[in-house]
């Protein structure tokens, strides 16, 4: 398959899974699925050892599927997961968490503009209000003390929206400073547990992230 061709598959397929079962299919190496999809899909700064990572974890997670039918006619929805959140931009993190937090409960708005002053999205649930810094980072680079001391002063800033809990949200870790800073404050950590839950929890597919990416 040339390389015009696999541009062309990329383009077309509907899922990343549905671009590896193709690639596979016609002996694509592994790592030229890697290098050509940070090329047309995602982006060259994607290190080439983390979309390897992610091609793997969706070779394995398609391998546990074999007695089901991948057809488009059959398929059920292939819903976002983690894997997906790591290759976002920070900006675009803030709406698909937004998106995220409405489908669970209650509303959602991104704090849109220069200054957010720490705060980046506000969850509005029955029983409190959460407003969020959001941290879309690699796993090897964790969050500091520095972002819940802004998630903390942000929500103190923010009084128009009557936030009654500060809190961090990342794709990544947190540092023992940040979990120290966070237990003086009051700010709740949430981390890729929490979001691997609230993604199963809200079932967003492909599409629906499409349209959200888009509007960004």
């Amino acid at each position: 398959m040339s390389t015009d061709e696999l541009q062309s598959l990329i383009e077309s397929s509907g899922s990343l899974a549905e671009f590896i079962e193709t690639a596979d299919d016609n002996d694509i190496a592994e790592r030229t699925q890697a290098e050509h999809l940070r090329k047309y899909a995602w982006d060259t700064e994607v290190p080439i050892k983390r979309a390897l990572g992610i091609i793997r974890r969706e070779r394995e997670r398609l391998d546990s599927y074999k007695g089901i039918s991948f057809t488009e006619g059959t398929r059920s929805p292939r819903y976002m997961d983690l894997a997906d959140l790591e290759l976002v931009s920070g900006h675009e993190f803030e709406y698909v968490l937004a998106a995220v937090f409405e489908r669970i409960d209650g509303d959602a708005t991104v704090t849109e503009g220069s200054g957010d002053q720490g705060i980046d999205v506000v969850w509005f649930k029955d029983d409190e209000t959460l407003g969020v810094q959001a941290k879309a980072y690699d796993i090897d680079n964790p969050v500091g003390n520095s972002a819940v001391q802004e998630a903390y002063t942000g929500s103190t800033v923010r009084k128009q929206y009557d936030i009654t809990t500060s809190a961090v949200v990342t794709t990544s870790r947190y540092t023992d400073g940040a979990k120290e800073a966070a237990k003086q404050s009051d700010v709740a950590l949430y981390g890729r547990e929490d979001l691997k839950r609230w993604l199963s929890e809200a079932e967003l597919n492909s599409e629906e992230m499409g349209d959200i990416l888009e509007k960004v």
